[in-house]
């Protein structure tokens, strides 16, 4: 037999109404047509694989097809009350129960099922103004899942899941099958007249389905309501040039009669085993996240989401009806409830393994009460590197979440933090990272400003120390650079994931193995663009202050710390002069270190002589280990050893005093350590400050930084009369 490759550019998933018309279309042709038909899509294309030409199907569906039973006599507007407020509705029963073609056989079935369900409803006091009692309507649902025909069943599942005295609705299909104003069943009906009934109009039925199915739009439409599935032909006041009186939608009946049939592979089944709430139990569909798209909203009312798996490999009814019964999207060891949990679910390959891409639909409240269901994300399912620094983030902000009644300040910050996630999970943009970063940073800040929230939310504390890798457009970044440097510094290599910085720069301090909130940063200066060098200064006395020995030293012991990224020598001086934007440097370090993240480590630069001579005299008496020197002063080189240590006030007088007196102190340590000093000479040793204009700071800040000792080296060599001893190892 020889398979056709039908396009279907009709049924384009650029709509939720076409993405489940391909899948009703499916459906409807393995049933009753041809079980080998199988689909697959190309980007937002499906493509049917057939033994029939497009003729051939357009005359099977037009003469041959039977049309599944879809009746709902828990609805006031599904025609069943008989009170005349749904005369459309009823006429379109009544057509049916009279009709005897035999392809409605099924259907006449499931209407009389109906008519008993509502006859003993009535007999036992359920019946209300309209149709029933609120109260008594999961008795009717219940009863008609007891009562209908087999064949009926699956649009129950799709419509309605029943937990004890509640009933779930499944947002792809409205409430119960009500879409506002317009009952899905009726319209259901009423478009199956058009096409099946005494009434049908037989001249356009066979143009409306190859429209549908090609995409051609050479065929007039009805005019009516078109419900959430195509927004596009919903029409309203300015759908024509004549307003008001001509607001209704354009309806192409097929497309309506197949969208219904594709609904019913979204019945709730196996995938309520997977689900901790029946309000979860519907293949693909999740509780609504106001993130993600442009027209996102946070107080916009959305009934749900829909996220629609895409498959390259053509699939048949059997596979289709295994992946949606299953419905899998698990992360964490439990099925997604919401858009993000799903987006964290595809990157961790928590979802079918032969799939390709979700489309994500989000049905929201716009005009009035109407839900319409909006395309918003494409997520590719792969394995995606954000997902191992994501997911422990993601932990704590799901308990900020859960808290009621969150300050507005908070609650805007956690909705930047939860749209950068989304972003940066997804891959739909570049720079979602590093506005995560910043965002989460400034949010823990936040809470940790929040009396209330910070007796219920413990600060977040990583397992373990991870490397985020930005794209070299942000990592080039010279903020990051130096943000990441400071956020890696530890005492130890165990330590990484509670960087040393943090209790000294922001509200946390240590308790033994964990951290918890303090009333203010040790240092007395918040983490902000205009306090950095302030705040990094005083970080930097109270570590020293820390490793001082003991009572009477003079001597301080090795200042820096022994792990951490190292700065190359130019990103110090860059800082030291100014030429980076310290806000944004407090940012990044603020959320790197509150995250336990570290940027990985850029390639070393290659410098030539040092330009700041302030600096190129302090930097290395802030090193680890002893200098392996030649002297360049005199008759001839002479190689010796050089160990050098800061006085342990040097820090708070560089604070309080600036530069000055820290500089002559350290040329004349420079020249009893044997290291002939060059700068400030002559006339006297301030002239290289003023020619500089050196922040005492600034200064005190950067030497708190890793340096590589060979750029602490070439420092020393600018400053004094030496050269590194190539003799000797070579150090990093």
């Amino acid at each position: 037999m020889v398979s056709i490759q039908i396009p279907l550019r009709g049924l384009r998933a650029t709509t939720l109404g076409g993405y489940l018309s391909a899948l009703g279309l499916l459906r409807i042709l393995a049933t009753q047509h041809d079980t080998t038909t199988r689909l697959r899509w190309a980007d937002d294309l499906p493509v049917l694989t057939s033994a029939c030409s497009i003729d051939e199907l357009t005359a099977w569906l037009v003469s041959s097809y039977r049309p599944s039973p879809i009746v709902s006599p828990w609805n006031a507007g599904a025609g069943f009350a008989g009170n005349g407020k749904s005369v459309e509705a009823e006429r379109a029963l009544a057509q049916v129960e009279d009709s005897q073609d035999p392809r409605l056989a099924v259907l006449r079935e499931a209407i009389a099922a109906g008519r008993k369900v509502v006859a003993e409803g009535r007999a036992r006091g359920w019946a209300g103004e309209s149709l029933w009692v609120k109260q008594h309507k999961q008795s009717v649902i219940s009863l008609c899942r007891n009562t209908f025909p087999d064949e009926a069943l699956p649009w129950i599942d799709v419509a309605a899941v029943l937990s004890g005295p509640e009933v779930h609705y499944n947002p792809v299909a409205g409430t119960g099958g009500n879409f506002g104003r317009q009952e899905l069943s009726a319209t259901y009906l009423q478009h199956l007249a058009l096409i099946l009934g005494p009434e049908a109009d037989h001249r356009h039925a066979a143009a409306w389905v190859r429209a549908a199915l090609t995409g051609a739009e050479d065929v007039p439409y009805k005019r009516g309501a078109v419900g959430q599935f195509d927004p596009g032909r919903a029409g309203g006041v300015l759908a024509s040039i004549w307003g008001e009186p001509d607001k209704q939608g354009f309806v192409n009946p097929w497309r309506t009669i197949l969208t219904c049939e594709g609904l019913l592979l979204f019945a709730s089944a196996a995938v309520r085993r997977n689900a901790a709430e029946p309000g979860a139990a519907w293949p693909f569909s999740v509780h609504a996240t106001p993130i993600g798209h442009p027209t996102a909203s946070a107080g916009e009312t959305a009934k749900g989401e829909i996220w629609a798996p895409l498959w390259e490999r053509p699939a048949n009814l059997a596979e289709l009806e295994q992946l949606f019964g299953e419905g899998r999207a698990r992360w964490a060891g439990a099925q997604a409830k919401d858009g993000l949990l799903f987006a964290l679910a595809i990157s961790a390959l928590g979802v079918d393994r032969n799939l390709d891409a979700f489309r994500r639909f989000v049905i929201v409240e716009r005009l009035g009460q109407n839900p319409i269901a909006i395309r918003t994300t494409d997520v590719p399912v792969a394995l995606r590197n954000e997902h191992a620094l994501l997911a422990e983030p993601y932990v704590w902000l799901a308990r900020l979440r859960r808290k009621d009644k969150i300050p507005a300040g908070v609650a805007a910050l956690l909705r930047r933090c939860d749209q950068a996630l989304f972003a940066a999970i997804t891959g739909s943009d570049t720079t979602a990272m590093a506005r995560f970063v910043i965002s989460f940073g400034r949010l823990h800040e936040a809470v940790a400003r929040s009396g209330r929230l910070r007796q219920d939310i413990a600060p977040h504390q990583p397992r373990q120390s991870r490397v985020w890798d930005p794209l070299p457009g942000i990592a080039g970044q010279l903020e990051l650079q130096l943000a990441s440097a400071l956020a890696s510094l530890a005492e130890t290599r165990a330590e990484r994931a509670m960087p040393a910085l943090r209790p000294l720069l922001t509200r946390v301090t240590r308790s033994r193995d964990r951290l918890v909130w303090a009333d203010s940063p040790a240092t007395g200066s918040e983490l902000l663009g205009s306090t950095l060098a302030q705040a990094l200064a005083q970080a930097h006395r109270l570590h020293l202050e820390f490793l001082k020995g003991t009572p009477g030293d003079t001597e301080a012991p090795a200042a820096e710390f022994p792990v951490g990224q190292t700065v190359a020598l130019s990103a110090l001086e860059s800082f030291v002069d100014g030429e980076c934007d310290d806000e944004v440097t407090a940012d990044y370090l603020r959320g790197l270190m509150a995250l336990g993240w570290t940027t990985s480590q850029p390639a070393p630069a290659l410098h030539g002589r040092a330009r700041n001579p302030v600096l190129s005299v302090l930097l290395p008496f802030f090193a680890t280990g002893p200098f392996r020197l030649v002297s360049t002063w005199g008759a001839g080189p002479v190689a010796f050893t050089a160990t050098l240590r800061p006085r342990p006030d040097w820090i708070a007088r560089l604070i309080a005093a600036g530069p000055a007196g820290v500089l002559d102190d350290a040329l004349l340590r420079l020249q009893l350590a044997g290291c002939r000093p060059m700068v400030g000479r002559p006339p006297d040793r301030a002239s290289a400050l003023a020619a500089h204009h050196t922040s005492g700071t600034r200064l005190a800040a950067a030497l708190l930084m890793r340096v590589r000792t060979r750029d602490r080296t070439t420092a020393l060599s600018a400053a004094t009369a030496t050269r590194r001893d190539k003799a000797s190892p070579v150090t990093t």
